[in-house]
């Protein structure tokens, strides 16, 4: 059967204002619009009640574009019908015939939405009849093998046999900008990805750590971004931030260094935020220590901090990882954090980066961020 229709669903969209709602949809369909455009898939991107559908020839292609758009929950390749009722059984009853294998059981589900002569159940029990009659199947409504379904729409019914998941979530652009502290290594993908998940814009602040750490991770998580993102490009910063962690170490005390680098970067996150109307900032931490680090971390900057991984272990962050970003090999990307025991305390943190002189390497790592404005 050929199919040149996609129907498409997203779920929290549908609980939000009349206005809101539309306002969603309209971001949705426009990110839509532009991960066909990324791909040359030539499409059209219709507004349906509740749904959203794609008309296009590359069907298979523009599937691969769904299940990377945030806020779409399922869609389902599908041929496109008039409503009448023996039509749609005779469609759904030609979908059997092809999806079905000799012994199979299944199950016909017909969802309705508008005024109409027969009711939902007519149409399965119909179409039900046909397939029974044409195949040696069985039927199986609790644990089918097979499905065929119909989503009727007044006028229109759309005819398909799977559903397929998309990502979820919120549209990609519908919550504001937020910079992520993103090195690369796959805590930051994980929590800059389930940001994008909540509707987020993402401004990347990545700090370069050659000779502690190789840039190839960097830039293979950057890349499983960007095929999240059509609809709202990824913003990259970039400043040299080895020679601040030689500085770090050279100067500084063991068990101090990594303390120093992470509140080096939540200040310049703070003033680059600022700069760039992002509203929080986001880091790939999680509870691996002692809690009352992050008070030292968080204590200098000036914008909120987001940390989406904070209940997950590690075993949980590297599964979720291989799933968004398969056959990426991540390797820890600071070989210089330092993994001491001894309790850091608060006044030595701050005795030692007046000595390492924090604020002359904020201002030059400020100058090479923001060359071309007055810092």
């Amino acid at each position: 059967m050929e199919m040149n229709w996609i129907l498409i669903r997203y779920g929290e969209i549908g609980l939000k204002s009349d206005y809101v709602r539309r306002s969603f949809e309209d971001r949705l369909i426009n990110n839509i619009r532009e991960g066909l455009k990324d791909r040359g898939i030539e499409g059209e991107v219709k507004r349906g009640y509740g749904r959203i559908f794609v008309n296009a020839e590359e069907v298979k292609e523009a599937s691969e574009v769904l299940k990377r758009t945030f806020g779409v929950v399922s869609f389902s390749p599908c041929k496109k019908i008039p409503t009448d009722l023996e039509e749609v059984a005779s469609e759904l009853s030609k979908l059997g015939e092809e999806v079905l294998e000799e012994g199979e059981s299944f199950a016909v589900r017909v969802r309705r939405t508008g005024d109409h002569s027969f009711s939902s159940k007519d149409v399965e029990e119909k179409a039900g009849s046909k397939i029974l009659e044409s195949r040696n199947v069985e039927v199986d409504l609790d644990s089918p093998d097979k499905k065929v379904m119909a989503d009727i729409r007044q006028g229109q019914s759309y005819i398909f046999s799977e559903k397929i998941d998309g990502p979820g979530g919120l549209p990609l652009g519908t919550q504001g900008k937020v910079i992520s502290l993103f090195r690369g290594d796959c805590s930051s993908l994980l929590a800059t990805w389930m940001m994008m998940k909540r509707g987020c814009s993402i401004t990347v602040l990545h700090g370069e750590m050659e000779p502690y750490s190789s840039e190839k991770t960097f830039t293979s998580s950057l890349e499983v971004l960007k095929k999240w993102s059509h609809g709202s490009e990824i913003e990259l910063i970039e400043f040299d931030l080895g020679d601040k962690i030689f500085r770090f170490s050279e100067e500084g005390e063991k068990g101090y260094t990594c303390a120093l680098c992470k509140r080096f970067m939540q200040r310049l996150a703070s003033k680059a935020a600022r700069k760039t109307n992002c509203k929080a900032i986001v880091t790939g931490d999680y509870i691996n220590g002692r809690l009352d680090d992050f008070r030292l971390y968080d204590s200098v900057s000036s914008t909120p901090l987001i940390r989406p991984l904070i209940g997950m272990n590690k075993e949980q962050i590297n599964k979720k990882c291989s799933e968004i970003a398969p056959g990426v090999q991540f390797e820890d990307s600071c070989e210089a954090e330092d993994k001491a025991d001894a309790e850091i305390r608060k006044g030595k943190l701050e005795e030692l980066e007046e000595k390492v002189s924090m604020e002359d390497l904020l201002k030059q790592a400020e100058k090479e961020v923001f060359e071309d404005e007055n810092t």
